[in-house]
């Protein structure tokens, strides 16, 4: 698998593209982008690359200012000091073919906690529905190794929870109830 971060783009070894889980849901109606502009989405991006850098055991961002002075960053950090996860993998790429539909995309965070392998997503906006069905989406596909190969392992969590982090400082931490993730897999299914 081939993966442009220029323009955020998936394809296949032979440049076939391969629709991302957000395209899916753009594409279905269901994630309403009107509302995105191009400072949030910088803001969101910025503020993932520093949660990777602390989940790393980084403290500083690359200028050597301190991760924990950073409003999103400290809500991070104030979670990871209220659960304790052990991070597996951070900002790893998946893949998967459900009913001969390939699709593709990068998770968040995959980390141990309380015993159990987690599935997060990061969000510095709002709480939608469709959060759940992009989990779900990402929990049953494959992770692809750094080198772009699809590999044999499934992600496989045994829970998927959203963390909404706030700029002032503070954050929710939503767990997607096992009901709901069923629920959300179903809508997924439809939507491609």
């Amino acid at each position: 698998m081939i993966f442009n971060p220029g323009s955020h783009e998936y394809s296949e070894d032979d440049w076939t593209p391969i629709p991302s889980v957000t395209q899916i849901l753009k594409a279905a109606g269901v994630v309403d982008d009107r509302w995105f502009t191009a400072e949030s989405r910088d803001k969101g991006s910025a503020a993932h690359k520093l949660c990777e850098r602390y989940a790393a055991g980084h403290r500083e961002d690359k200028h050597g200012r301190p991760l924990r002075d950073l409003p999103y960053v400290n809500a991070f950090a104030q979670w990871i000091d209220d659960y304790h996860p052990w991070a597996i993998d951070t900002e790893c790429m998946i893949y998967h073919r459900l009913n001969g539909i390939a699709y593709a995309g990068t998770f968040d965070l995959r980390a141990l906690i309380d015993g159990k392998r987690v599935l997060i997503d990061l969000k510095t906006g709002v709480k939608s529905k469709t959060h759940a069905v992009q989990l779900a989406a990402y929990s049953m596909a494959r992770m692809v190794d750094k080198s772009g190969r699809v590999t044999d392992n499934f992600v496989n969590p045994s829970l998927c929870a959203t963390l909404y982090l706030k700029a002032d400082e503070k954050y929710i931490y939503d767990p997607i109830p096992g009901a709901r993730l069923v629920e959300a897999i179903r809508e997924f299914k439809e939507y491609l």
